[in-house]
This record gives C-alpha cells, structure tokens and sequence, in this order.
C-alpha cells in the first residue's frame, strides 16, 4: 500500500480548510472543482507555459511515470550526477512529497523553480506585497506552494543550498515570432492525458528573447517559514502546520471542522445531480457535525446566500446562522444616491423576502420605464468572443495581450422585428483580427443613433484594449484615427486607459 503523502496541493487545500483534507480523493462526497469545465481550459495555457519553460532550460530528463516510488527512485538516480536538469522531479521527506517543475542541481546548489501560467509586469517587491508588508492575497496560494516545495527540498537534502524561483509569464515581453502558440499543440495521448506537443524545429528565434521571467522568491519565502506574511498570524507556524496536516492524512483522520464565511467557496458541495447520485455533501457534514443540523436546516437560506455581505463571520459568532436571523440593524439599509436601489436596500430586501416567505419577482418599475424611454431604435445588440492566451500568436504581440476575434450583430427594430443585422470572425491562421475586427463592428454600427447593448462591461473594456493598441502601434495603420474615434465614440475609459472619456 503506498503511503500518504502530504502534497503542495494537499497542504494549500489544507491552508484554506484543515477539514477539507478528509473530503479529498473520496469518491463519496461530490467537489465541484473536478468538473468546472473553465479551470480546465485554463489549465491547458498552463501546460503550454510548462513546456515552454523546459526550452528555457534544455537537455533537463523528464519524470513522466505518476507511480510516486517509481519517480522517487528515477530522481534518486539523476540527483547523484554532479550537475543535472530534472522536470517533474519526484522528492520525498518523511510523509511529504513534491514533483518540482524544473530542478537544477549544480554541485551542491540546488534551483527549484516552479513554473506558472501568472503574469507579472512589474518590480516583485510591488507585484508579491500589500504596502504594509504582507503577501498580497493573490500571490499567497503560489508562493505558499513554493514555500512547501523548499521546505521539503531543503530537509531532504540538508547538506545543500536550496534557491527558490517563480517563472513566470512576463506581460513587458515581446513574442519574438510569428505562430509560436501554435507550436505548443495540447492533446491528449492514448491514456487521456494531456501534454504538450512541440515541434523539432522550434528554433533559437522562438526563444530570444524570453517571454517568461524568473523571479527569486527566498524573501518571501521565509517570510511564510517565519509567520510574517499576513496581517493576522495564523494559530500555528508554518512548520506546525505542515506536521499536523502531514499527520492527519496520513492517518485518513478528520480534522475538527469550523465554520464561516469560508464555506461559501467550498467545493465539497452537492448539486441536485450529485444527491441524485447519491455523494455526500461534506460542507453539510461540517455544519452538522458543529451544530447539530438536520436536512430541515439545510432548507432553509443561511447567512452565506446573504448577498455581497461582508459581516457574515460576525453573525455566525453571535450563533445567527439562517437568513431569517438577521435584523435591519445588521444592514442599515442606505440609499447611495444612484438610481435604483443600494446594495444594502438589496441585501435587506433579500432578507425581508425570506421572513416573509415572499417569492414574487421584484421590479423596480419606475426606473426601468425611465430607461426604457430613452432608448433609440433601432437597438443593436452585440455580443463579443475574445481571448488572451500566455504564449501569443503573433510576433510582437505581449503575453495575455487581448485578442477579439468574432462579433455577432442582431437588430431589435421598434416594430418588434429582430434580424441578425451581421457578424464577423477570423478564420485566417496568424493574422492579428484585432483592427479588422473593429473595421467590421464600425461598418456594422456607424449607419444610425441607435442604443448599443452590450454583456456587461467585457465589449466595452475589449475596445478600449483596442484603443489602447491602435494609438502605440508602429505599423502604419492608414484609418487609425477613425477607428479610434469610431471606438471613443462607444465606449466609455476604463481604469487602464491613457485619458479619460465618455462616448454617446
């Protein structure tokens, strides 16, 4: 039977919910991040990015077998050499295991550097810490993972001198190359897993320069080692932490549940699929466990299903845990002076509709009849489909830099009528669609005054993206004012924008 290892992934669920250790890898209980189907297309980027940093670091031997023993015993031999390069390096100390993205090992030296699909576009001090010193809370999850991987390199090999780095994506990089997304084609193989395929002509060209940065992260590091990371210390050190954690699961020993405001954001939820299925609900195996719940409970809305509401945690400590609980005092629901209702006047308008069991639709007429008036047929409705990818697709193009690539165009006439009025989409492989793209929308609106929908603020902030690139770009770009003025003209800036405006 193989031993149950503490993992990087293990420990940074652990960090988020100790509990959350028991409920991993059980087929009885439903966790809805095995199928968001979102995280895994982003993990895709992250296979890409990792391979790309093996051509950053050449003629390293790659540990592919999952076996744990397999791959201890492969890095085992590896390590023994002077000097090496090892992907997916396999190291274990005690009851915990890491693979490591790329190790270098340099005589006594050894670089671990993990390998992320993150952008970074400034100085690290900037990028990684809040103003008071502590790690900024979306950097905390990598660079603890980094932090785990040290702390077992750096007791299983006491006698070495362990550097750690985050490589990163670089948004300040230019791609040196046309088509070099391309050239890291994700499939799957004859067992179903994915990797990477790259070509045997990937040239020196392709890599010169680097689109991802390395950054040393020992700093922060050992601010996570010494527990002066985080405005608020945590009960236990970071080594105390690890030996617990380490411990539990290595026993399958659950440890203690204790509820709040985090367990809005646990996957170890069911939908009504997976009851019918007949998996388990650990978050309602949680609150039960500590309060004594029965399924009557669980019927009834919580204080998580309050929206946008920041003082959760303090009504779950006075023992308020229903909706129904919770007093006007709790709110003080404001006007904000904006038309429509507050976010307190929402949030007690929630509340009052679960007191009084009233479940009709609520509309705020009169505004909506306001907004209604002072629309200008005909209506256009528009809906964009966009990316942004790691590794781009066009020489001279950054890394994440954003690409709008189809447009749908549908007409609602004042007579009722609705035609699909056009569309555009580029078909064409390793053309940047980006201006062509607004020279079609301009063709596509420019004919009358009528009201412009969009879905939410993506179009709007995808055109000022577009702005942005049309006004720096070097190449001669005969229409760049008019399709400037064109995209000013609809939109209203954004935060990143150069000056501010606001379109008719």
């Amino acid at each position: 039977m193989y031993p149950r290892y503490l993992t990087k992934s293990r420990f940074k669920l652990a960090c988020e919910c100790p509990t959350k250790l028991w409920y991993t890898g059980k087929r009885d209980y439903a966790n809805q991040s095995l199928t968001d189907t979102f995280l895994a297309e982003l993990a895709k980027g992250g296979y890409q990015v990792g391979e790309l940093a093996k051509c950053y670091h050449p003629g390293g031997v790659d540990i592919t077998t999952l076996d744990h023993e397999e791959a201890l015993s492969e890095t085992s031999a590896l390590l023994r050499c002077e000097n090496t390069i090892i992907y997916e390096a396999a190291v274990a100390f005690s009851n915990l295991f890491i693979r490591v993205d790329v190790l270098v090992k340099q005589g006594t030296v050894l670089n671990l550097i993990e390998v992320k699909a993150k952008s970074v576009d400034s100085d690290p001090g900037e990028t990684f810490l809040n103003r008071d010193g502590s790690i900024r809370a979306k950097w905390r999850s990598y660079l603890y993972d980094v932090a785990f991987q040290k702390y077992v390199l750096t007791h299983a090999f006491p006698d070495h001198t362990v550097n750690a780095f985050l490589l990163l994506v670089d948004k300040t990089a230019l791609c040196p190359t046309d088509g070099l997304n391309q050239k890291f084609r994700v499939a799957r193989d004859a067992g179903g897993r994915l990797n990477v395929r790259v070509p045997a002509d990937l040239s020196a060209e392709d890599l010169t320069p680097p689109i991802l940065r390395k950054v040393n992260v020992d700093e922060y590091v050992g601010m996570i080692w010494a527990g002066r990371d985080s405005r608020d210390p945590p009960d236990l050190s970071f080594n105390e932490r690890i030996i617990l954690y380490a411990d539990h699961y290595e026993r399958d020993e659950k440890l203690p549940p204790r509820i709040g405001s985090v367990c809005q954001s646990c996957e170890f939820y069911c939908t009504p699929e997976d009851e019918a299925n007949g998996l388990q609900s650990g978050l309602e195996e949680c609150w039960s466990e500590v309060l004594g719940w029965t399924e009557e409970d669980f019927r009834q809305p919580t204080v998580l299903d309050l929206w946008n509401y920041r003082k959760k945690d303090a009504l779950i400590e006075q023992g308020r845990f229903h909706m129904r609980d919770v007093q006007q005092s709790d709110i003080n629901p404001q006007p904000d002076g904006k038309p429509g209702i507050s976010t307190s006047e929402r949030q007690w308008l929630q509340v009052r509709k679960v007191r009084d069991n009233d479940k009709t639709v609520w509309l705020d007429r009169a505004h909506l009849r306001r907004e209604i008036d002072s629309w200008t047929y005909p209506l256009h409705f528009i809906d964009f489909e966009t990316t942004m990818v790691a590794i781009p697709f066009n020489s001279g193009r950054r890394p994440y830099e954003e690409i709008a690539f189809q447009f749908s165009h549908h007409l609602l006439h004042e007579d009722g009528r609705v035609e699909h009025a056009g569309e555009y989409i580029n078909v064409e492989p390793g053309v940047f669609p980006n201006y062509d793209f607004v020279r079609a929308l301009k063709r596509e609106l420019e004919g009358d005054d009528g009201v412009i929908f969009r879905y939410a603020a993506h179009e709007n902030t995808y055109l000022c993206k577009i702005d942005t690139q049309l006004r720096s770009d070097p190449v001669d770009i005969p229409d760049r004012a008019q399709l400037c003025a064109f995209i000013r003209s609809i939109t209203r800036a954004t935060g990143g924008s150069t000056e501010p405006w606001h379109g008719e």
